[in-house]
């Protein structure tokens, strides 16, 4: 009886209520924004695991099938973002109402936006149809409180945060769409039992004591009741039924670091999600595989698409040849960007986690052949960025910037403590540095020395461990290394200027290069300043080099000196811009395209485009924790970057000077 299984009778308890309370009306995304709410948190995130783990230490909570979500209350304004930060506010508009009456002052929540049936189920296509008609009827089931009135509750163990949590959610009313997600205390495996007899998605385990820790962690664990995980659409198949716009949808995930067809699906389509998809498969379309290895009888017929759209598949297993078996479409996930989907593989066995070593619960080992050591350690402590997360974000950034920074000396920031310790800047090889950094002699003013490169994404990883924070590069590569191919003006404005008026003095550079014959690429720099990058051949020397650079630089500064300067003396550039130019002569360096920066926040170095650069407000738009998740979803923004060919003009600018 359900008397006997205290389990069963709370986990029907926790699903009981699936109404959400009547829409009102939303906050304004824009009273929202300007609320000053708790600082946005990488969400902490669960480790896969074929069992659940033993011991009174856990707490397990229902699996929920719908959309991540932290939401954020401030002085009664609220903003709810996804996972990787966007703003989804104005699409859970019906959730509002009730978070902004709850009894506190400013509080951040983690939790799922779900759609429950009658009998508590939650699903996640529900959740689409939901969307996409206009209804509600999607609760927010609860899980976690990172910030309360102000204080940050991140480092407090798990189950006091979990009761600040429940005490708070008692002050919303019996009708709220905000729904405690409640637990069970140890007996995992039991408790898993009885959350699949109830067909539900599976669990969630923490660690009680644990405190709260963004990116991927083994203090928190997920055990799923069937197979179920998101995939890259890569193309589609044509349908023989009249109105049907396809049969089929290709599919692929990165399995060990590499793109791979993973089969397709026939199933599961409604004429709302027919229609959605045939119109995304016409927008990204395209006429090679993404993929190699998709069988000559299923790539005869079939239709491509560029992998940026994700769908979330219900699936009975994989075959031998690692296609999945009786796949059915939930619907696309606009949360979840490609290049992070990957194939989802348990771990074996939840007993390493449930016991882990005591060197602070760290599951030193491997990631893509680079040994790691304390891969929670975090590096970044604002926003409790670890070494693990900095990992994740370089092998997912690793295509985009690998090609700037391969074969290039590095001048690299270290800092073993984090951001907020001790830092020193290293240009020289040393003994103790992983082979995946490669070494190079260079000739110096006396002697010469040995540099470190890298030479593929390993070699990201390895900077990581090192706890590297930021790596500088070259503006040579070690080939030819006494002719520089890429010329920085680094634009570092006055403390007190607007960041409008740096963005206006990359644009005047941009044409004045423009006039010189030189195309140019920017950089907001994850600081204050932007960076003008200068793609050239190699047929010049160090000296021609930065004779240019500084030539043009004075230039601007004698046009226009109540704007620029081109001392680097901080008392002259009191309300100007700084042209700095010296970071063009030998041996100097300027932060790599997408490298973290050294600051608490874990801002990145960012690309952008002379259109984008527009809309941005600070030079700092993008962190590790929010970058990766972006990616995949915009054109590259220095697209040609590799085909541009030009040489440094120095007649011109001898006679325009």
């Amino acid at each position: 009886s359900d008397g006997d299984n205290p389990w069963k009778e709370k986990l029907r308890a926790t699903l009981a209520r699936s109404e959400s309370a009547s829409t009102s009306r939303s906050a304004k995304k824009s009273k929202a924004r300007a609320a000053k709410f708790p600082p946005f948190v990488a969400p902490q995130l669960a480790t896969l695991v074929e069992t659940a783990p033993a011991g009174s230490e856990w707490l397990h909570e229902i699996k929920y099938d719908g959309y991540r979500a932290l939401a954020a209350v401030a002085d009664q304004k609220v903003l709810i973002r996804t996972r990787s930060g966007l703003d989804w506010t104005e699409k859970f508009a019906p959730l509002v109402p009730a978070l902004s009456r709850l009894q506190c002052k400013s509080a951040l929540f983690d939790g799922e936006i779900a759609v429950a049936d009658a009998l508590g189920h939650t699903d996640f296509g529900a959740l689409q149809d939901a969307l996409a008609s206009g209804r509600s009827g999607f609760n927010y089931y609860v899980f976690d409180l990172l910030y309360l009135d102000g204080k940050d509750l991140r480092a407090r163990p798990l189950r006091e945060r979990k009761r600040l949590l429940q005490n708070l959610l008692k002050t919303a009313s019996k009708s709220s769409p905000l729904i405690y997600s409640d637990h069970v205390q140890g007996n995992g495996e039991e408790v898993f039992k009885r959350a699949c007899e109830l067909k539900l998605e599976g669990i969630i385990s923490k660690r009680a004591d644990d405190p709260y820790r963004s990116g991927r962690t083994t203090s928190w664990l997920k055990i799923k009741c069937g197979m179920e995980q998101e995939f890259v659409i890569i193309g589609w198949r044509p349908s023989k039924k009249a109105g049907r716009p396809f049969s089929s949808i290709l599919l692929a995930a990165r399995d060990r670091g590499a793109l791979r067809y993973c089969g397709r699906v026939g199933t599961g389509y409604s004429g709302t999600r027919l229609d959605e998809l045939a119109a995304a498969f016409k927008k990204y379309a395209r006429r090679t595989p993404p993929v190699k290895e998709i069988p000559p009888e299923i790539a005869r017929d079939a239709r491509f698409v560029e992998p940026v759209l994700v769908a979330e598949i219900e699936f009975r297993g994989w075959t031998r040849d690692n296609m999945i078996r009786q796949g059915s479409f939930k619907g696309l996930r606009a949360d979840k960007p490609a290049r992070t989907v990957v194939r989802e593989r348990p771990m074996p066995t939840a007993k390493a986690a449930a016991n882990p070593p005591e060197r602070n619960r760290n599951d030193d080992g491997e990631i893509a052949g680079v040994r790691v050591t304390h891969p929670d350690r975090v590096l970044f402590e604002e926003r409790g960025i670890t070494k693990r997360q900095l990992i994740d974000y370089y092998r997912v950034v690793a295509d985009v910037m690998l090609p700037y920074i391969v074969g290039r000396p590095l001048a690299l920031v270290r800092c073993p403590d984090g951001s907020a310790g001790e830092r020193f800047f290293q240009k020289h090889a040393t003994a103790g540095w992983p082979q995946e950094f490669k070494r190079i002699r260079i000739r110096e003013k006396s002697g010469s020395d040995e540099y470190l490169y890298i030479e593929d994404e390993r070699g990201l990883i390895a900077a990581a461990q090192m706890s590297v924070l930021e790596l500088h590069i070259w503006g040579a590569r070690i080939d030819r290394i006494e002719q520089p191919d890429r010329m920085v003006f680094d634009l570092d404005p006055d403390e007190d200027l607007p960041f409008t008026a740096v963005v206006a003095a990359a644009r005047d550079l941009k044409q004045r290069l423009e006039r010189l014959g030189l195309k140019s690429f920017p950089m907001v720099t994850g600081g204050k300043g932007i960076h003008v990058v200068v793609p050239l051949a190699r047929r010049h020397d160090w000296d021609m080099h930065r004779h240019f650079a500084e030539a043009l630089a004075r230039v601007m500064a004698e046009d226009s000196p109540d704007r620029y300067v081109a001392n680097m003396s901080k008392i002259k550039r009191r309300g100007k811009i700084f042209i700095d130019y010296l970071r063009n002569q030998r041996g100097a360096t300027a932060i790599a395209p997408y490298s973290s920066r050294a600051r608490r926040q874990g801002f990145v170095a960012w690309p952008v485009s002379w259109h984008g650069l527009g809309r941005l407000d600070s030079a700092h738009p993008e962190s590790v924790a929010t970058a990766a998740e972006h990616v995949a979803h915009r054109h590259d923004p220095w697209a040609g970057y590799a085909d541009v060919r030009q040489a440094l003009p120095m007649k011109e600018l001898s006679r325009r000077l």
